[in-house]
């Protein structure tokens, strides 16, 4: 469980660092995760809208809400623990320094 909250936590901070955060940032991501779901509604998806509500809720009271979506959490600590980056292979973007490298060192 440790292991899993420490990787979820530093995929999110590098995350963070490479994509600025703000509320509108976070809003548009809640929107997305909406419209992800609208189109392929699923557990998965609902986990990751109640994830991203939960991001919004921290940003604006630095209560980690987002814990509640623990699948969500730890999809995101397994991808960073496996190849340095909390999204997808299929939707990262490779812009982060830290995921770009451990990108290329896995391929």
């Amino acid at each position: 469980m440790i292991k899993i909250l420490k990787d979820y936590h530093r995929g999110m901070e590098i995350y963070d660092e490479c994509h600025p955060t703000s509320l509108r940032v976070h809003i548009e991501a809640f929107k997305d995760e909406v419209k992800e779901f609208w189109h392929e509604p699923n557990f998965g998806e609902m986990w990751d809208i109640l994830h991203q509500g939960g991001r919004i809720l921290f940003y604006l009271t630095k209560i980690p809400f987002y814990l509640i979506a623990f699948p969500t959490v730890h999809k995101h600590s397994k991808r960073f623990s496996e190849y340095g980056c909390i999204r997808s292979r299929r939707n990262c973007q490779k812009n982060c320094i830290d995921c770009h490298e451990k990108i290329i060192i896995d391929s």
